[in-house]
């Protein structure tokens, strides 16, 4: 019995040993389990939550002849192993969500033994740091004032903008905080931005990864790993500074310590990350990234048309950054209006399923992969079309959006 599945009965009882026992008998995923060839693949976020169950996902997933499901668990606020270990106050959320690790364990081990060839994906973001967390390996849980000496300083490459003005800055652009307004970025931000050349932060980040692993997820989103180069590069207006090549050197140390942390067992752990004009742009060594994202904008959804010339140039210097990996391209969200909630919030019915023949057919032409939205995402911060008339989440099952038989057809076509 590997030292994975060990931990993974250890750390959470009998869905644990559900995974447990599919490893035994199946074995882990092969080296060959990769994106490369992967023509079908599905957002469900996630897997976990309680809008429908496991066997009626199965099901979905099988009509659709799903590959890989993207995003099916994500970490954005620290996971814990089951909703009751919360305080009382927390666990209808994480009921409704099924942010546990006890979850997250059940689903994959049921998706696993019906569909033992799908590729589950999971996602922790690197531009969020939780002032109270935990890694999520050990238990060790971290103080606010732990996490502070994690958070970005451009001090440390000597660019004279403090920590404080720094994190405040980020804190405006999230809105979090008013430009000008007094603000204490250490005990009033809800997330700090992390420096990911701090090798204790590297260490936290892996934590939520491997974790993630640990219960069976083979594939990680990274969101965003070029960030920290992306804000140093327009702090200091120079790609070149130093600040730029640690953080590129920091975000390629996470991706490779990744990969061997899968590759310990005998696992092919795909990483993937935007492919962010920076990172396009980077003189540096970039991240052996397994595959990359993109996302149509929101004019080319309103309008139903693909602006070609810029997908062109656009794959053109991916191709001639990063090879032949492969190209996803999904529907980014947020509470900002992003893609999602054009698609969701400003098409008709009718207009949605011609925008989804229209990008699916569109990517196949270019060598790209349209990852069909099957269900989940925020549709933004206040949308007036819901899913099921309750939920601020997409679902293409549900009567406002009724786009599940054309990816269904797209699917199988």
């Amino acid at each position: 019995m590997s030292e994975t599945t060990k931990k993974v009965i250890i750390g959470a009882g009998v869905g644990a040993s559900l995974l447990a026992l599919y490893y035994l008998i199946r074995g882990k995923p092969t080296v060959q389990q990769s994106l490369n060839n992967i023509k079908i693949v599905s957002q469900y976020r996630l897997i976990t939550d309680n809008m429908r169950s496991i066997t009626d996902i199965i099901i979905i997933l099988k009509e659709t002849k799903t590959q890989y499901i993207n995003l099916a668990f994500a970490r954005i606020t620290p996971i814990p192993e089951k909703c009751s270990d919360l305080p009382q106050n927390e666990q209808n959320n994480c009921n409704i969500y099924g942010d546990s690790f006890e979850r997250l364990i059940n689903a994959v081990s049921v998706i696993k033994a019906s569909i033992p060839d799908i590729i589950i994906g999971g996602s922790v973001s690197a531009e969020f740091l939780n002032p109270e967390c935990r890694n999520e390996e050990t238990g060790e849980a971290f103080t606010k004032d732990q996490t502070w000496n994690m958070a970005l300083d451009p001090g440390k490459w000597g660019i004279p903008t403090t920590k404080e003005d720094f994190q405040t800055s980020v804190a405006v652009s999230h809105g979090w905080a008013v430009q000008g307004q007094p603000y204490d970025p250490k005990n009033q931000m809800p997330f700090y931005f992390p420096d990911q050349s701090n090798p204790d932060y590297q260490d936290l980040f892996l934590s939520w990864v491997k974790r993630q692993i640990d219960c069976g997820i083979t594939s990680i989103l990274i969101d965003i790993n070029t960030k920290q180069a992306k804000l140093m590069a327009e702090l200091t207006g120079n790609i070149n500074h130093i600040s730029v090549k640690d953080a590129f050197a920091g975000a390629s140390q996470i991706v490779d310590r990744i990969h061997e942390y899968g590759a310990s067992f005998n696992i092919k752990t795909n990483v993937i990350s935007w492919a962010t004009n920076i990172l396009l742009n980077s003189p540096y060594r970039l991240p052996r990234l397994d595959a990359v994202m993109t996302t149509p904008s929101t004019q080319e959804i309103e309008t139903l048309t693909m602006d070609e010339a810029k997908w062109d140039a656009y794959i053109a210097g991916i191709r001639t950054k990063m090879g032949n990996v492969p190209i996803f391209v999904m529907f980014d969200q947020g509470p900002d209006y992003r893609p999602l909630e054009a698609f969701s919030q400003k098409l008709t019915i009718d207009q949605a399923n011609q925008f989804l023949r229209i990008i699916d057919s569109f990517c196949k032409a270019k060598g790209m992969v349209f990852i069909y939205p099957i269900h989940g995402g925020i549709m933004g911060s206040a949308p007036t079309i819901l899913s099921y008339n309750s939920y601020n989440w997409y679902d293409s099952l549900a009567p406002e959006f009724s786009t599940f038989e054309t990816i269904k057809q797209l699917a199988n076509g």
